[in-house]
């Protein structure tokens, strides 16, 4: 092997990486964005659970949200739509934070260990010239708030106003039972 060998190897080196960033440098810097993603000027929470509101929507389900410049989707996690919100419609944002203390048996069995379940919401309420409907969606822990920044900015560049906000814990008497 000679020389000038070795030292060609170093600009080729230098040139594959010129290209552009690779398939790694790309998944390293989504997984940097904490579970909400940007796409054409949408925002995508992943992780969501619907709970309840939607008229037709009988069924619990799990996907993403997606704001929109114009509506709020909640997608299956296919990205397939299950139902859409028009922005200019929405009337209150809010999000709501639930603790429930362990039960006794818990307490009993773990002790100190047997912490409580938090768990976070977020409801929007809205209305068309058919329906009014308050939706709510069970979040990841810590995201609530952020989600409910996001559309109350979308709703305000699509109406023009900010829409009314609630923010809202609870603390349940009842023990939760496993």
């Amino acid at each position: 092997m000679s020389n000038h060998s070795v030292a060609e190897k170093p600009a080729l080196v230098v040139r594959s990486i010129s290209r552009g960033p690779s398939l790694v440098h790309a998944l390293f810097l989504l997984a940097l964005g904490g579970g909400v993603r940007t796409v054409a000027a949408q925002d995508v929470f992943p992780q969501v659970e619907y709970i309840s509101g939607h008229a037709g929507a009988v069924d619990k389900a799990k996907g993403s949200l997606v704001i929109g410049d114009s509506e709020l989707k909640f997608t299956n996690r296919d990205g397939g739509l299950l139902f859409s919100i028009p922005l200019s419609g929405v009337t209150e944002v809010g999000n709501q934070t639930d603790i429930r203390d362990p039960s006794l048996g818990n307490k009993i069995l773990f002790g100190f260990l047997a912490g409580s379940r938090k768990q976070e919401f977020v409801q929007v309420t809205y209305e068309t010239e058919e329906v009014a409907e308050g939706i709510v969606f069970k979040v990841k822990q810590g995201i609530s708030p952020g989600i409910v920044a996001k559309l109350k900015f979308a709703v305000k560049k699509t109406q023009g106003k900010a829409p009314m906000s609630q923010v809202s814990s609870s603390r349940s008497a009842v023990p939760v039972q496993n």
